[in-house]
């Protein structure tokens, strides 16, 4: 009897096992997708190819964002102006180290990332906040953040370095209506429409509106729907009355750091890649190579200093 029950029990064991192991191979089977299928979420639009960044003097840039994956859409083209010998820092509100290795991320695409506030204190009441990244009205921004302390320390770093470009994201949208990334964006824009910083244009990352439809509006949009959260980018457009992101005014073809770019955005920690895998479809399922034949571009709405 004690023979029969441990055969029995080693058959349940062996069955149990297989029946769990097809369950992890159906569900990795149906996550993937083809290439083909991938590219529904590619752009489809043209814009001008960028000149100005081939020829500016000197090849210095900064990087001003509100969290330092933020410039996950931009990362292509930092990464390649960085192999081109140009000198770029990354600034940001909060940042993130790898656990294992203590390092930042953005040192594989520049020369690091810092905070804009050593104290990192820089909006009220943050550490309550239920839904800090649901957007707000523009003018209870420079009322909830602390404009004047964060507009100082813009302007100290811009004006030491003395950078021929900064890049952010876009302000009136903050690609999907964070708070935080479109308070940044618009009090670069307004110090550099006041003359205050040193340096020649803003590039501002931004999603074509092919990609803007497909990945954040469907895409993403049906996952918050299913996870019964509010979604930020549909409030945002209808809060500040737009229908999303700003056109992009030029295009930097990336393809030649798609292993660098990869490479970056596989580097964070998990809690962050959870976070850019709602923008950057599957990503983690190609190589570098195939991902980004199909994501070959990166996009930017150039801001230039007003006619005086």
């Amino acid at each position: 009897m004690q023979l029969n029950t441990l055969n029995y029990y080693l058959k349940m064991k062996k069955s149990i096992f297989l029946l769990v192991f097809s369950m992890v191979l159906f569900t990795r089977c149906k996550s993937k997708i083809s290439p083909e299928q991938l590219k529904t979420f590619a752009p489809i639009e043209n814009y001008p190819d960028d000149s100005f960044l081939d020829s500016v003097s000197p090849k210095k840039a900064l990087i001003f964002v509100a969290h330092d994956d933020d410039d996950c859409a931009m990362s292509g083209t930092i990464a390649r102006l960085s192999a081109n010998g140009w000198t770029i820092k990354s600034i940001s509100l909060q940042s993130h180290e790898i656990k294992n290795t203590g390092k930042n991320p953005s040192e594989i695409i520049c020369s690091g990332n810092e905070l804009l506030l050593e104290d990192g204190y820089y909006r009220k009441g943050l550490d309550t906040m239920k839904a800090p990244y649901l957007p707000i009205p523009y003018d209870l921004m420079k009322e909830q953040f602390l404009t004047e302390k964060m507009s100082g320390a813009i302007i100290q770093k811009v004006n030491e370095f003395k950078p021929a470009v900064i890049f952010t994201l876009d302000n009136e949208k903050g690609g999907y209506g964070h708070p935080e990334h479109i308070f940044i964006s618009r009090l670069v824009k307004e110090l550099f429409e006041e003359n205050k910083l040193e340096t020649s244009k803003i590039y501002q990352s931004v999603y074509t509106n092919s990609m803007e439809t497909e990945i954040v509006d469907k895409w993403l949009g049906e996952k918050i729907k299913d996870w019964g959260y509010p979604d930020p980018s549909k409030l945002a457009n209808e809060l500040y009355g737009i229908d999303g992101m700003p056109e992009p005014t030029v295009q930097i073809h990336i393809t030649d750091a798609a292993e660098t770019k990869m490479k970056y955005l596989r580097a964070y920690d998990e809690d962050v890649r959870k976070n850019l895998r709602k923008f950057i479809p599957y990503y983690e399922e190609f190589d570098a190579v195939t991902y980004f034949n199909i994501f070959d571009r990166e996009f930017f709405r150039v801001i230039e200093k007003p006619s005086r």
